[in-house]
């Protein structure tokens, strides 16, 4: 029996296998029936739908989402994370509603971050120090917290994309590291802007730095910039057009961490790193560069993250970055390297495995469940209006009175007489056929302005107005019957950008049909 039992053990999917058991209790509250009480679950479900809805009038990239804010449309996808929103429209079209989409998407990151954690650790410190590595990955209490209380999809799914590039970063993969650079971009603004200089230095500290490192780094990691051009080049050349800048999303002094959310586990590993470095400082550490380095970043998580960098953020304008806590997600990354390490360290490894996971466990515990559970059903979801924003930040600036309902007409005659026909809109078209029996009329159209709308009356185009307190927009008839088209383009700036996107991703293609032909090097 013992016999099969090393036998087992020795199978190269033993350690996979069993990794994905061990990861069923952080996703087996996703199994219940309905949804969860969280801060922003539920928003992220309403803003899927209307993005699905979006997407299926024909708006591609999707920006602004026209049943949001009361019909009226709200432009949150020109500006926040769309990675979450165009994965699940493609699992949505599979049959899935949109609840279970959101979950599905919860859970599938959560196991697939264990998973790459796995992977990436394994080559280095073989297969049970990478086990522990990736279950501290998994089970660091704020990478729970972030599904469970906060409903983060897009913070979520990053935190699976991040391993993932680090894997192909060791396997030296250009095709996939700038894949991964590019969907972490979408996942999460905030979160690119933490980990990808993060993985561009560990990129050097693992390669080394030499001129085919360089090469393979610059050409990688802009070739997944780029790529995400369609998104970020409008989302930060826009941003002006909105609230943002003038909205204070939030006070920092309640998004401090706590040690319930840093968790013993992370606490231990830290000393035990201190331990190790200072006990061996002078002899020869196996990645001794790269074990200081994700020490310092886990110290750093820590300190920038807790009260004690009070001065520090209020320097800094809270829609930057919104939560100080946000920063413990570089702590579950540097504690899922410190333990691996620390694990291939000690030669006692059954029993310091046992005190690490009971540690583990013990402080993720009471974040494995929700607090609530309710079920509204999908259309609750699928017709909610609301900006799915905490302070309606991005909001055109042209909009002085926000609304507080649905328009009673989408199309209302604000000078002149006349009646509507064929009216027939969406977030990308809007047509109707106007009668107008005065000289000429004035119309409103139930749709805030957004820079990319035309209007057409009759095949000619016409001027759009918008400077009314609501900003929609305006549109002069003539007398008489008329055929009017309003369509929502990419402005000349968005489309230089969705250019610069599908040239880069050519680009990639073609430096990864030629490198496989080994014609490049």
């Amino acid at each position: 029996m013992k016999n099969n039992f090393l036998t087992l053990i020795k199978n190269k999917h033993f350690f996979v296998l069993l990794l994905l058991i061990l990861s069923i209790p952080s996703i087996y509250y996703l199994f219940h029936s309905g949804f969860f009480q969280s801060d922003d679950g539920e928003w992220m479900i309403i803003r899927l739908s209307a993005f699905y809805q979006a997407l299926r009038n024909g708006e591609f990239p999707v920006r602004v989402l026209g049943r949001l804010n009361f019909g009226y449309g709200y432009p949150v996808a020109n500006f926040l994370y769309p990675g979450f929103l165009y994965l699940g429209s493609a699992i949505h079209v599979l049959g899935f509603g949109f609840v279970s989409t959101i979950k599905i998407i919860l859970g599938g990151s959560l196991v697939l971050s264990a998973l790459f954690s796995f992977f990436w650790l394994r080559k280095m410190f073989g297969e049970k120090a990478a086990l522990i590595g990736s279950l501290f990955y998994l089970y660091t209490p704020y990478h729970l917290f972030d599904v469970y209380k906060r409903g983060s999809v897009g913070e979520v799914l990053a935190l699976a994309i991040v391993p993932f590039v680090l894997l192909s970063i060791d396997r030296m993969s250009l095709f996939l590291v700038s894949l991964g650079v590019f969907l972490l971009i979408l996942s999460h603004n905030t979160m690119s802007l933490f980990f990808i200089p993060i993985l561009f230095m560990y990129l050097f500290l693992r390669k080394g730095f030499v001129k085919k490192v360089f090469v393979f780094g610059f050409l990688s990691f802009s070739l997944g910039v780029l790529m995400s051009s369609f998104f970020t080049i409008p989302a930060l050349l826009e941003l002006s057009y909105t609230n943002f800048s003038a909205t204070n999303i939030s006070n920092i002094n309640v998004y401090f961490s706590t040690l319930n959310l840093i968790g013993g586990s992370s606490i231990i590993v830290i000393l035990l790193s201190f331990f190790i470095y200072f006990w061996k400082r002078k002899s020869s550490l196996q990645y001794k560069k790269l074990f200081l380095f994700f020490l310092i970043i886990s110290v750093m998580s820590l300190v920038l993250s807790g009260r004690i960098s009070t001065s520090f953020w209020g320097n800094l304008p809270s829609s930057l970055i919104q939560f100080p806590w946000r920063l413990l997600s570089l702590l579950i990354l540097g504690v899922a390297f410190l333990s691996a390490y620390i694990v291939a360290f000690f030669k006692n490894k059954t029993f310091l495995i046992v005190v690490l996971l009971t540690v583990l466990f013990y402080s993720s515990f009471k974040f494995l469940k929700p607090a609530e559970f309710f079920d509204k059903g999908d259309v609750f979801y699928a017709t909610n209006e609301a900006t799915t924003t905490v302070k309606d930040e991005y909001m055109p600036k042209w909009v002085k009175i926000k609304p507080i309902e649905r328009y009673s007409q989408k199309i209302e005659f604000l000078q002149g007489q006349g009646s509507i026909d064929s009216l027939i809109y969406n977030s990308k078209k809007i047509t109707f056929a106007p009668n107008v029996s005065s000289e000429k009329a004035l119309v409103k159209v139930g749709a805030i302005y957004y820079p990319g709308w035309k209007a057409y009356v009759s095949g000619s185009e016409v001027g759009l107005s918008y400077r009314n307190e609501l900003g929609v927009m305006e549109v002069e008839l003539p007398k008489g019957k008329s055929q009017v088209t309003l369509i929502f383009y990419e402005t000349p700036m968005r489309f230089v950008a969705d250019i610069v996107s599908l040239i880069s991703l050519t680009a990639l293609l073609l430096f990864s049909f030629v490198k496989k032909l080994n014609i490049w090097d």
